[in-house]
């Protein structure tokens, strides 16, 4: 993560961060701009999970783990698969914050109470169950491995993060664009497809994005 600060001297920053903060990002992705000068996000497309004036938190969809399969992840933590429908889902990198920790973005027939967090925020897909949550239990592992568990998913290990102000002033610098999300795109597993087709749904060509992109 490029962990820009705010330019002190810039008199708009406040007043964009605050623009942005007041409509939060959650449910949308951050799509890398060329320019992103971090390794661990290259052509990277982030689902945002949360982000508010404290902090921003997202999983990114693009990295998944080679070697690492739905049945090695459950052998390792002794769980035992009876259902075999996510026996090829692969498991991503979600980032270099908490990579121990797994992370379960999945559509909403599945939800535990209490410890299922909705992303989703609008009231039309929660209403025809097209939303999205996030659920970070053994549990919904366990429901996976035995058939119990949602129909769609994205299992990640580990999520990418920023304080205060860092993913505001990373988009004032171009780092990153906005784009809308849907379940299709969230789980389409596409990997190496994703960053186009994200950037697609803007209305953009990645051949026209400069590799210099920054602010005037």
């Amino acid at each position: 993560m490029t962990h820009i600060g705010p330019d002190p001297s810039d008199p708009t920053a406040s007043s964009e961060d605050a623009s942005l903060q007041a409509t939060s990002l959650q449910g949308r992705l951050l799509v890398a701009m060329p320019s992103l000068d971090d390794p661990n996000f290259d052509h990277s497309v982030i689902y945002m999970c949360q982000h508010d004036a404290e902090s921003a938190m997202g999983i990114v969809l693009t990295q998944p783990i080679g070697g690492l399969t739905f049945p090695r992840m459950m052998e390792e933590l002794g769980i035992d698969i009876t259902d075999d429908r996510h026996i090829a889902t692969p498991i991503y990198n979600g980032g270099p914050v908490q990579n121990e920790r797994g992370f379960v973005l999945h559509s909403l027939d599945y939800f535990i109470d209490e410890v299922t967090l909705p992303l989703d925020i609008d009231p039309e897909a929660l209403e025809l169950r097209e939303g999205v949550g996030l659920t970070v239990s053994r549990d919904i592992l366990v429901d996976l491995a035995r058939g119990a568990g949602p129909s769609r998913v994205l299992i990640a290990l580990g999520y990418a993060g920023w304080g205060p102000g860092q993913l505001e002033a990373e988009i004032r610098d171009n780092a990153w664009l906005i784009a809308p999300s849907n379940a299709d795109i969230l789980f389409s597993h596409d990997a190496a497809g994703l960053w186009n087709r994200a950037l697609k749904s803007l209305g953009i060509l990645p051949e026209h994005l400069s590799l210099n992109a920054g602010r005037a």
